[in-house]
């Protein structure tokens, strides 16, 4: 069940997305024939699964971030995918094969169950505690009725094969028949009959069966839909069923029991089979909760609370085939008509989509090709060195290709502007709280400055210095930002919460990068390839991620480093990175494939030194900032021999150069900012 008070949460169950083979015309007709006929519900009779589905490759994988605790899921025959949010009364839309949500729309409080009609028209969800099922046009996301039930807090709905029936399945006063086109509670099967806390429900494919289960009795009860009668009973001593599925060809019922962590599975076609017993991950309490068939019925999907993940067994077999790591805990499994994707809303606030990803094989982030670097382009003569003051501990520094430089001033709130070749500040202007970061798009027209703590981005017109939107982030504090170089993407780095991948035009986020690690300080991307690489600084790694799918596709660890950023050299050829508790910058081959990076100290060997890493707009030399020093180091990026140093004083952070390298500027957060040309 839905609770309003913050996790752990009781469960409830979903008949999630096994009835896709009825939602064919040639299914639908089959059924409606055999609600008539003498088919028992004892001993059903099995059929031929659909043809021409499949099941999800697992090979792409995109996590979108989603408040409000994401807790079921119902995929149409067209691919409309509705995800409930069980603590903010709504739900949202995404339109397969694309993973961007909508913004959510109202569907009613405590939405415990969500089902669409075969005709992808209507959508019916459940308010648990208000006893409705809210009926919402597809075609519009707008609710336009609410159907009570008498009594009861409704835990999960069944939806006839034919959508003609809803099941309204409830804690104490059994189940409530609802005729979806009048709108009417048209029957009931009373609590006497059906048991409990009814968190499960399935349907057989090819006779008028229903499988309901009464969570803490770990029974499982069918139904004859023809008088909706209660013909039979499963006990499974001491279980706790979560959920039922059906396969496909009817021949197998499936049911998670969460108390002992286990896939249970009978023969329907034997009259009188007990249940198998299968153990599901970590096997600790409050764990297995959905099942699913895929539609292919090849594979069964289990999630599960306490492990993170979504396991996939063999149908046939129930061995283990593979597992989706989620993380969190992921409840309702939903799946295309054709099986291509599954889609896994997870109470922690976000949802998962599993696909076949194209471009998963490619190595291309693995070995990036080299390029050519900008031509007609320069570095910083180093002969002037302008110092001006600027409080508020001056920290990240951007530069537009019109030469516009903005720094945050990170204890201020706020940021300043210059206009090279001039080093003259303009009144410092607000970007929030805590600015941590600050990138200038390609076309210079909008600056976007992360808000630390706030987990906030805001956005900035250039013409005007004022902000005019904000893109807001799940969790945790932002410590800097990514600008993809085409800029329509923005990387949100955080905490302990991985990257977040922020739309530019539409100021949402769009996607989750989870695995990326902790303490993110550092982002780079190269200049011919889809791949960007994130440092996690206090694990002393560097991964690589394939833009293309937002995919983790390499690791690097340095041991004893602490790596707090990095840059690629405008080739494509050199990853760099500051080591700032060994001061050092280290250095990788990207196009051979190397693990290994080379090291050359930076300044005085000691810790919190080495901090900002930038490649000239030539290609010709390496910047790097030190903390401790006080000096900003230029190596040759072909030999990191040290050509020549700059001192700042103080703590020198972020450097930026202009577009055609004739200026760096350096924020120091001592109180000025350092202009080198």
């Amino acid at each position: 069940m839905l609770r309003r008070r913050a996790l752990p949460l009781a469960v409830v169950g979903l008949f999630s997305f096994v009835v896709a083979a009825c939602n064919s015309p040639t299914a639908n007709e089959q059924l409606a024939s055999l609600l008539s006929s003498s088919a028992r519900c004892e001993r059903p009779p099995g059929g031929a699964a659909p043809t021409g589905r499949g099941h999800p490759a697992l090979t792409g994988h995109t996590t979108v971030p989603l408040a409000g605790m994401p807790f079921a899921v119902a995929v149409s025959a067209k691919g409309v995918v509705y995800v409930t949010r069980g603590h903010a009364g709504s739900a949202v839309r995404a339109d397969l094969p694309s993973t961007v949500l909508s913004a959510p729309f109202a569907v009613g409080d405590l939405p415990s169950q969500v089902r669409i009609h075969p005709n992808g028209q209507t959508a019916y969800v459940s308010n648990q505690d208000a006893s409705t099922v809210t009926f919402v046009d597809v075609a519009t996301n707008h609710a336009f009725a609410a159907v009570p039930v008498p009594a009861g807090s409704i835990l999960t709905l069944g939806l006839s094969p034919e959508g003609d029936r809803l099941y309204a399945l409830t804690d104490f006063f059994g189940i409530y028949v609802i005729n979806t086109a009048t709108r009417q509670v048209i029957d009931s099967i009373p609590g006497s009959a059906t048991g409990s806390l009814l968190t499960g429900v399935a349907f057989h494919p090819f006779a008028p069966c229903m499988y309901i289960a009464a969570r803490d009795e770990g029974a499982i009860r069918t139904v004859d839909l023809r008088d909706d009668s209660v013909v039979h009973t499963d006990a499974v001593a001491g279980a706790r069923i979560q959920n039922v599925a059906v396969s496909l060809d009817g021949q197998l019922l499936f049911a998670t029991d969460i108390q002992r962590s286990k896939l249970l599975v009978r023969d329907l076609t034997t009259e009188g089979s007990t249940f198998l017993e299968y153990a599901i991950g970590s096997g600790q309490v409050r764990n297995a909760f959905d099942v699913a068939v895929t539609p292919d019925n090849t594979q069964v999907y289990v999630s599960t609370l306490a492990d993170g993940k979504v396991y996939v067994l063999d149908r046939a077999t129930r061995a283990l085939v593979d597992s989706i790591v989620t993380g969190g805990s992921a409840r309702y499994i939903g799946f295309s008509k054709s099986g291509t994707h599954a889609v896994i809303a997870n109470e922690m606030g976000w949802v998962d989509f599993v696909y076949d990803d194209p471009n998963a094989a490619s190595p291309v982030c693995l070995r990036p090709a080299v390029g050519t670097a900008p031509g007609g382009l320069g570095h910083p003569g180093l002969g002037t060195r302008d110092s001006v003051g600027l409080d508020g501990a001056p920290f990240a520094v951007a530069v537009s290709s019109a030469g516009v430089v903005y720094v945050t001033q990170s204890l201020a709130a706020s940021a300043v502007r210059a206009d090279l070749p001039s080093t003259t500040f303009s009144t410092p202007f607000p970007v929030g709280y805590l600015p941590s970061q600050v990138r200038m798009s390609p076309d210079g027209r909008t600056a976007y400055v992360s808000n630390q703590d706030d987990g906030t981005v805001t956005f900035i017109n250039v013409a005007t210095n004022q902000a005019f939107g904000t893109a807001i982030v799940p969790e945790g504090s932002i410590l800097t930002t990514g600008l993809s170089l085409d800029g329509s993407r923005l990387y949100a780095l955080t905490d302990y919460y991985g990257v977040y991948v922020i739309d530019t035009a539409t100021r949402q986020v769009v996607a989750q990068i989870p695995t990326a690690g902790t303490i993110l300080a550092g982002v780079a991307f190269h200049p011919f390839a889809p791949c960007m690489y994130v440092a996690a600084r206090d694990e002393g790694a560097i991964r690589t991620v394939d833009l293309r799918n937002n995919r983790i596709v390499h690791t690097d660890v340095v041991t004893g480093a602490r790596i707090q950023n990095v840059a690629v050299s405008r080739d494509g050829s050199l990853l760099f990175a500051t080591d700032i508790e060994r001061s050092k910058l280290l250095v990788r081959d990207l196009p051979s494939g190397s693990a290994t990076f080379l090291e050359y100290p930076i300044g005085t060997p000691q810790g919190r030194n080495a901090f900002d890493v930038a490649v000239t707009p030539d290609n010709a030399r390496v910047y790097v900032s030190t903390l401790a020093d006080g000096k900003v180091y230029v190596l040759d990026r072909a030999t990191r021999a040290v050509l020549d140093s700059v001192r700042t004083g103080g703590s020198a952070r972020y450097i930026g150069f202009s577009a055609s390298g004739t200026h760096a500027i350096v924020a120091n957060e001592m109180g000025w900012v350092n202009f080198i040309h």
